[in-house]
């Protein structure tokens, strides 16, 4: 993982999320080799539950999150999250992100807009052009990217690009400041988000290839 804090960066990426959030003031980079088929690790990644993951930092992670929002969805008279509540890409909206963009079986970009340490300011519904066109001071945006790619025979590099900025200065001195505190915890977090979707993807792969050599057998 790398990953940098210096003010309107401009990082080679993937084309979509290049597209929503060109410069940034962090960026995130993680990646993994996954042992498994392109397809196998995309459908992985679509379907997982990070709630479910066997890291207990980051479930605590996640519960605290997860509260956060009930909160959030409670003070603005939403539905309450169902119990228990998933974390997954299929259901982003109902904590306040936006699905950008997806380039089926390639690549799923994700992105919010709030006010820093106002979770209730993430429940504002936007289109993703009102996303990427939004500039209004006191603000953060953050898009982070999922992408697959092949890796050799039956072997896919696992790709999480996360881009933050702030939009003005006032607001991005508050991004530094909560990113020196919480940063090696969200470097923590993201490796353990994309080793749960390999270990899912690689799981389900050999149960595949181990059906498939039975029936292959009788």
């Amino acid at each position: 993982m790398t990953e940098s804090s210096s003010g309107a960066q401009r990082a080679a990426g993937p084309t979509l999320l290049e597209h929503f959030l060109p410069e940034a003031d962090i960026v995130a980079n993680y990646q993994t080799v996954v042992m498994a088929t392109p397809q196998a690790t995309y459908a992985a990644l679509k379907s997982v539950d990070f709630a479910q993951s066997r890291s207990i930092v980051l479930r605590a992670l996640l519960a605290l999150r997860i509260a956060d929002v009930r909160r959030a969805r409670r003070q603005l008279g939403l539905a309450p999250l169902p119990a228990p509540a998933r974390v997954s890409l299929e259901n982003v909206e109902d904590y306040g992100q936006i699905k950008l963009a997806e380039k089926e079986g390639s690549e799923i970009v994700v992105g919010a807009i709030a006010r820093p340490m106002q979770t209730t300011s993430l429940f504002v519904q936007r289109t993703p052009a009102e996303f990427k066109a939004f500039d209004c001071p006191g603000y953060v945006k953050g898009a982070g990217s999922y992408v697959v790619t092949p890796h050799g025979e039956r072997r896919t590099m696992l790709s999480y690009e996360v881009r933050i900025r702030a939009t003005d200065t006032a607001t991005r001195q508050q991004l530094f400041f909560w990113n020196i505190l919480t940063a090696p915890l969200m470097t923590f977090a993201g490796n353990q988000m994309i080793r749960y979707v390999k270990r899912v993807a690689e799981r389900q792969c050999a149960a595949y290839a181990h059906a498939h050599a039975h029936q292959q057998a009788t």
